[in-house]
């Protein structure tokens, strides 16, 4: 078997509102809407949004946490802090080296974006 792809479900309290702050904040575009559920990629990055009167799996909003690697991470880190972005850890070098920033949704899920030291 080979992998191919990957699209993490993050669980909403607001569809509407998630998708709002994932598309004007964080620069996503919506691939799909299905009831209360949505897809909503970045380049090759997919996020599945799942509110909460969607049917299956149920977990709690707020409750996600998963990390991006992109380029550009200054550029990108200024524009979202000017678009409002909820930040969870200022953007910086770390010791495990990554130069990343964590940010949150209006829920508490938390994405870290981040690029590799060099």
């Amino acid at each position: 078997m080979k992998a191919l792809s990957l699209a993490v479900v993050v669980h909403v309290s607001n569809l509407d509102a998630a998708m709002e702050y994932y598309t004007n904040v964080l620069g996503f575009s919506t691939d799909f809407v299905f009831g209360d559920y949505a897809g909503m990629i970045f380049n090759d990055v997919l996020i599945h949004l799942n509110g909460p009167t969607n049917q299956g799996t149920k977990k709690v909003p707020g409750s996600a946490h998963f990390c991006i690697d992109c380029d550009g991470i200054d550029q990108y880190y200024q524009q979202i802090v000017s678009k409002g972005a909820i930040i969870e850890a200022p953007l910086a070098d770390r010791p495990y080296g990554m130069r990343d920033c964590a940010i949150n949704d209006p829920d508490g899920n938390t994405i870290v974006f981040g690029m590799a030291l060099e």
